[in-house]
């Protein structure tokens, strides 16, 4: 089986980038709408689009900090799940058990 290649760093920063612009725009977008309805221009404008580079920020500095951690969970999700048979699968032993089986 192939090993898939880790991504370079620079890729990795050029998607950070766009979780923190994305997060931040959606953010604004949304303050405005909820402004427009309201009848408040500036107010959730602002609060939104703070809270949208927050939000931001703190997904960009979680998926930094741990880069390997999500291959660590994929492969041990490959591996349970290629270890899994229908022996492993609790339904079907109950099933089974109430049968006679």
């Amino acid at each position: 089986m192939k090993q898939r290649q880790k991504p370079p760093l620079p890729l990795l920063q050029v998607g950070v980038g766009t979780f923190i612009s994305s997060m931040t725009v959606a953010g604004l977008i949304l303050g405005y709408v909820v402004d427009y309805y309201i009848g408040t221009l500036p107010l959730f404008l602002l609060v939104f689009g703070f809270l949208g580079m927050l939000g931001g920020l703190i997904k960009a500095y979680k998926f930094l900090s741990l880069p390997d951690q999500h291959d660590k969970d994929e492969a041990g999700k490959r591996s349970r799940d290629a270890h899994a048979s229908a022996d492993d699968d609790p339904d079907r032993n109950r099933f089974d058990r109430r049968r006679g089986f």
